[in-house]
């Protein structure tokens, strides 16, 4: 059967002044972030004036529509013609229009959730999939880099490096800040930390200086996993994580369908996100050395939440929002979808996401136990938006 073309959508920007100082030498490099649900190259122009790194974003290239590299597990030789040539021909034409060779671009393929999980199911499959991505960059005259799948653990401490270096943390007598990213299906906590001889504790060196970060990642505690984990313990009606529709004004139930009715009650839908939380022993894994001291940096879901309820400046305020605007006779017409801005997925699940965000990051037996004080909700850093592509460039160009 033959596939539609894709339609390529391309976001260029121009960010970051480079250092002042010497000339840089630049080069350019491109990194694919190979999601479960699609691919996007992101495209860096990198200098490297004396010691230090210079990133700058200068495109991102997406395919409208793309599917995951692990939907290839049956048509693996397909990868790198469907999955992979639709970015590259957007790469080609951006190179193109600025007369920069392709054979001075290098081209990484880092792959997250979804190839993890094809790697544990059918690792000969993934194997294929790599194999005919690396012929497809080369046929289009490009060096093929690293291809790999990154662990949880690398996603966060990449995570960690970018908003660090966003945030200008990396200068000599500048304190790093901690990380706490929250997507769809996993979670990261990541943090500079004293203690070397935790199991999750990684040694990396960045513009010259070495770094030790716990970085950790619960597969399972993106907030999309973990609604449906509370979903599967509460049941479809009257469920305490939803607000109330006693007029059934659209739409009639909750999470596509999920949820038949609501009737939001915050202290039972914190219990059943504490339960949730409970079987990832998240301060068990997450607590080391040095984390009581640290700020953190929350984005993705973190951010979201916040800046949804509009607490953003004082997280702490999260749960009085919650039990003000998600409870009560008819609280969804009358409080939540005016307050969230209508009737998207989002704003119907925004009482339950809000309230696993704020067990998660405030729960000083089941979360984090952070307190609000700590906690700075980011969606853009300096004009930049956040992404471990750029600190995984940040890492492996300072080995």
């Amino acid at each position: 059967m033959t596939r539609p073309h894709h339609h390529l959508i391309v976001i260029a920007s121009v960010l970051l002044s480079a250092c002042a100082g010497p000339a840089p030498t630049l080069s350019y490099h491109a990194v694919v972030d190979a999601g479960s649900s699609g691919s996007r190259i992101h495209l860096y122009r990198i200098g490297r004036p004396d010691e230090d790194i210079t990133i700058t974003d200068v495109a991102q290239l997406a395919s409208a529509g793309g599917d995951g590299l692990s939907s290839y597990q049956a048509q693996s030789e397909q990868a790198g013609q469907r999955g992979m040539q639709p970015l590259l021909q957007a790469l080609n034409g951006w190179l193109q229009a600025r007369q920069i060779g392709r054979d001075s671009v290098q081209v990484d393929v880092l792959a997250t959730a979804g190839m993890r999980l094809l790697e544990q199911d059918d690792a000969p499959a993934a194997q294929a999939i790599y194999r005919s991505v690396r012929r497809a960059i080369q046929d289009n005259g490009y060096p093929a880099g690293e291809l790999r799948t990154i662990s949880g653990d690398e996603e966060g401490l990449y995570a960690w490096a970018d908003v660090n270096y966003l945030h200008g943390n990396f200068r000599q007598g500048y304190r790093t800040a901690g990380l706490v990213e929250v997507g769809g299906a996993s979670a990261q906590v990541a943090y500079e930390t004293s203690q070397r001889d935790h199991t999750q504790a990684h040694a990396v060196k960045i513009g010259g200086t070495s770094y030790t970060v716990l970085s950790v990642s619960f597969l399972g505690l993106g907030q999309n996993e973990a609604r449906k984990a509370m979903v599967l313990a509460s049941g479809p009606k009257d469920n305490p994580c939803y607000p109330n529709n006693e007029k059934n004004s659209p739409p009639g139930g909750f999470d596509a369908g999920a949820i038949v009715s609501g009737n939001y009650r915050y202290d039972r839908c914190e219990d059943l996100y504490q339960t949730v939380l409970s079987a990832f022993r998240v301060r068990d894994k997450a607590i080391a050395v040095d984390f009581d001291t640290r700020d953190f940096i929350g984005i993705s879901s973190v951010y979201h939440a916040l800046n949804n309820w509009h607490v953003l400046e004082r997280p702490s305020m999260l749960s009085q929002e919650l039990q003000r605007q998600c409870g009560g006779s008819d609280a969804w017409s009358l409080k939540v979808a005016p307050a969230q801005g209508g009737t998207s997925g989002f704003a119907q699940d925004a009482c339950a996401n809000g309230t696993f965000i704020n067990t998660l990051l405030f729960d000083p037996r089941y979360g984090l136990g952070l307190s609000g004080e700590r906690v700075h909700g980011v969606g853009q850093i300096n004009g930049q938006s956040p992404s471990w592509t750029r600190g995984y460039l940040l890492i492996s160009g300072s080995r």
